[in-house]
């Protein structure tokens, strides 16, 4: 039985505060799918978070997760794609929530960039 390495590092991010989000439902989704991401829930994390980004393209919370989802699942491109997409966002959202204290009030560009650090890619 092969066990998939989980890459305990990669920065899990919640919208509490700092950016607005365009509805009550986006925001729940978000919230949603990082919950599934705590409980390494994957399919279910990334669902809600496809679901957010259906509703507002450019979330930069639901694409930093939704980068998470992809890294922790072994789709590295498609977490690239993600992370990349914060930092050209020029969002300036930044970490109310994170499973690392660290990355607490971080720049949400910046922790796309150490996500992908992480991965062995410069942004």
């Amino acid at each position: 039985m092969t066990t998939k390495r989980l890459l305990p590092a990669a920065s899990l991010i919640l919208a509490l505060g700092g950016c607005a989000m365009p509805t009550t439902q986006n925001s729940a989704l978000v919230q949603s799918g990082y919950e599934h991401i705590v409980n390494q829930q994957w399919s279910e994390a990334e669902a809600d978070l496809l679901d957010a980004l259906d509703a507002d393209a450019d979330n930069p919370y639901a694409l930093l997760n939704l980068g998470v989802v992809y890294q922790q699942t072994g789709r590295e491109a498609e977490a690239r794609e993600m992370y990349n997409r914060v930092i050209e966002s020029g969002t300036s959202a930044t970490a109310a929530r994170s499973n690392i204290p660290a990355e607490l009030g971080k720049p949400l560009s910046v922790l796309a960039e150490e996500n992908l650090n992480r991965l062995g890619m410069e942004p």
